[in-house]
């Protein structure tokens, strides 16, 4: 029988732009995908796949409640700039008190949709993103 308390629920998330709380967010994808390069040998019927490095994206969504995200990116894009970004997650077991933390770094935001709105609805975002190092601060066992 399944223990409806032991599932981890999104609503318990916190995530931190360069130490800002974003509450308006209410969704977000941090995913490592890992490259790899095939290796046929002489002799073995297999093909191989040898691990090379890996590639850091995600995507923030919630609702627009300022602009300001939009326009210091729109301005580090047009000056040819690159800002320094961290993005810290943070999800917590309400039953327990632990928690799972993950800092990315060299977060660079890939898209930006400054006008994005249709009347009688909320105004949302969505902002794709690349990062090059993640960091697990702690894990839920």
């Amino acid at each position: 029988m399944f223990d409806d308390n032991k599932f981890l629920k999104g609503t318990s998330g916190e995530l931190f732009l360069n130490n800002t709380f974003l509450a308006e967010i209410n969704k977000v994808n941090i995913k490592m995908t890992g490259q790899f390069e095939d290796f046929a040998p002489v002799g073995d019927y297999c093909t191989h796949h040898v691990y090379v490095g890996y590639d850091g994206s995600g995507t923030l969504e919630g609702v627009r409640i300022n602009s300001s995200i939009d326009a210091e990116v729109m301005a580090d894009y047009q000056k040819g700039t690159t800002p320094d970004i961290k993005i810290s997650s943070i999800l917590t077991d309400p039953n327990t008190g632990k928690t799972e933390q993950y800092m990315i770094t060299g977060v660079q935001f890939t898209e930006v949709t400054p006008v994005d709105w249709e009347a009688k609805k909320l105004v949302t975002r969505s902002m794709p993103f690349t990062f090059t190092e993640i960091q697990t601060l702690s894990t839920i066992d």
